[in-house]
């Protein structure tokens, strides 16, 4: 492996990081740092958005009911498919504190399944698919991740 792809694995990790600060500290615009303009973004249950922005203003809106979140990203896998493109998939524990006190702590462990672009010198995602592999509480629901799904 070249010098240049180790930098670019660190760029694509480093993005991966920025992700979860911005989200976890509200910093939700910061996603535009992120993200491509034309995304695909989609978690469990909120289906395909496209474009940076439907990614922000869901970001907002599905942030607000938290007092406060966690999202923690390891296992991160990176193959290259150009020299300006790449796909990864990486393991997420996402912890979310209710703002009301009323319902339970909920944590999602899944997988990020990323498709990632050289754009405006920056690795950006293109397309970033959440998968399920469990959630607590547990609830009907969700896209759960299809290799855990069979039979």
């Amino acid at each position: 492996m070249t010098v240049d792809r180790l930098e670019d694995r660190a760029a694509i990790a480093d993005q991966m990081f920025r992700y979860a600060r911005a989200t976890d500290w509200l910093e939700i615009d910061r996603h535009r740092e992120v993200f491509a303009e034309g995304c695909v973004f989609a978690s469990p249950h909120s289906g395909d958005m496209v474009g940076v922005e439907a990614v922000v203003e869901w970001m907002n809106r599905a942030l607000a009911p938290f007092e406060a979140t966690q999202h923690l990203i390891g296992n991160i896998s990176i193959e290259f498919t150009g020299p300006e493109s790449a796909t990864a998939v990486s393991y997420v524990r996402a912890w979310h504190r209710p703002r009301d006190h009323t319902r339970p702590d909920m944590v999602l462990w899944g997988e990020y399944h990323d498709r990632w672009q050289w754009v405006d010198d920056r690795w950006r995602i293109t397309e970033r698919r959440v998968l399920e592999a469990g959630i607590e509480p547990r609830r009907e629901g969700g896209v759960p991740n299809p290799r855990r799904a069979k039979g």
